[in-house]
């Protein structure tokens, strides 16, 4: 490289100390040197020197200039797309040809609950349940062998896995890029949680307007049957004077009277009525059911006490009235004896919660997931109707109803009805 090559290169230092040297040079030579032709021929190149050095300075400042707004474009252009991928409302998640998370957007962390730090560079079959997260690795090599693809440039439903273990419905679709000649994947994530219990809710709201009308038309064709035959067994019982016989048509007039109380269980789950609300003290409403409950005389010894008081809420007290007795009988039964059950009100910024705690053996988890089913009992004469039930009547006051076994013992059921009404 030449002299003034290196001295634009270096920029405008250099350049001004070679034309310096370049003018000092030229004034010595006119100072100690006569020939005339010598002193214009030396004049003429440090002319020229100067005019390339200022060329060259100029050049490479425009090559910085170009250099620099390239590189200012190339970094808007990455931040604009980092701010769509960073606002996505699905989640977005890249791998490469080894199924390493490369990039994971703020929406996964929230769908998976991962910081994009706890996942980057691992396997994507960590954000997987099984069976799928064995088998990811051997699809993925599959595909890069033979080039099949089973998901890669369309959609499906999938199953991701939380940081916390729990699974969840997803919509993936999977698209291929290569970037500097390597592959990578980006999977495009949508949670269906939302749109998984909607379509549940419609089935069993279609399960149970046909049931609904299945129970009116059974309602008709037993109910008054079984009045005409409670009456004659009735009568049949007031002439008879032997203590057996009386005793079985007690126990015939007994098992008529639970089946009149199934079809009046029936009927209330599959057509609740709509609530009348007024104005109601949640705890004067407990403190009477309790007493129902110690009229029962299958149930003596049974203790309920009330802790704590809330606002007068608008609800149908009748309504309510049959969920705390149902849940109160379901705790008498669960102490098998004597002994106390609880029932705790109190409210938070939206809701009044009413917690009904007995003291029993708890609910095994696979029965607890099926309490609310309809028809589903462990009790030798129970309809299963008595939990589905509550749950009809207190969603048709806009709350909600769960249970909830502590590690220690014991079953509560929590009730959360809204404030407002």
């Amino acid at each position: 490289m030449t002299a003034p090559a290196r001295a634009a290169r270096g920029g405008r230092g250099p350049t001004l100390l070679t034309a310096a040297l370049a003018t000092g040079a030229t004034v010595y030579l006119f100072a100690h040197t006569a020939d005339p032709l010598a002193r214009g021929l030396f004049t003429v190149s440090v002319m020229v020197t100067t005019w390339l050095v200022h060329r060259l300075q100029r050049s490479e400042s425009g090559q910085h200039t170009a250099a620099a707004r390239l590189e200012g474009e190339l970094g808007a252009s990455e931040a604009r797309w980092r701010a769509v991928i960073d606002s996505a409302v699905d989640g977005i998640v890249v791998i490469d040809s080894h199924g390493h998370i490369e990039a994971f957007n703020p929406a996964a962390e929230r769908l998976f609950g991962y910081t994009a730090d706890e996942v980057l560079h691992q396997n994507v079959d960590v954000l997987m349940p099984s069976p799928d997260r064995e088998r990811h690795d051997s699809y993925l090599s599959h595909y890069l062998t033979t080039g099949r693809a089973r998901i890669i440039g369309s959609g499906r439903e999938v199953r991701g896995r939380r940081k916390d273990g729990g699974t969840f419905p997803l919509h993936l679709s999977v698209g291929e890029i290569t970037i500097a000649g390597e592959r990578k994947f980006t999977g495009i994530l949508h949670d269906l949680s939302a749109r998984v219990a909607l379509e549940a809710q419609l089935r069993e709201q279609q399960s149970l307007a046909h049931l609904g009308e299945m129970a009116a038309v059974v309602a008709h064709e037993v109910k008054n049957p079984l009045a005409g035959i409670r009456g004659a067994i009735q009568v049949i019982a007031s002439r008879v004077v032997d203590d057996s016989s009386r005793a079985i048509l007690g126990d015939i007039i007994e098992r008529i009277d639970a089946l009149d109380s199934m079809m009046k269980d029936l009927l209330l789950f599959a057509r609740p009525p709509r609530p009348r609300r007024s104005p109601t003290d949640m705890a004067l409403l407990a403190a009477s059911t309790a007493a129902l409950l110690a009229r029962d005389p299958k149930l003596q010894g049974v203790e309920v006490e009330i802790h704590g008081i809330a606002p007068d809420m608008p609800v149908d007290p009748e309504m309510l009235r049959i969920v705390l007795h149902n849940l109160l009988v379901n705790g008498a039964h669960a102490l098998g004896g004597p002994g106390r059950l609880t029932i705790d009100i109190g409210t938070t910024a939206a809701t009044c919660d009413i917690r009904v705690t007995d003291r029993g053996p708890g609910i095994p988890a696979d029965i607890r997931a099926n309490v609310f089913t309809p028809f589903f009992t462990t009790k030798a004469r129970g309809s299963g109707l008595g939990l589905p039930t509550a749950k009809r009547l207190v969603e048709a006051h806009g709350g909600t109803i769960d249970v909830e076994c502590p590690a220690a013992g014991g079953t509560t059921v929590v009730i959360q009805l809204p404030l407002a009404g």
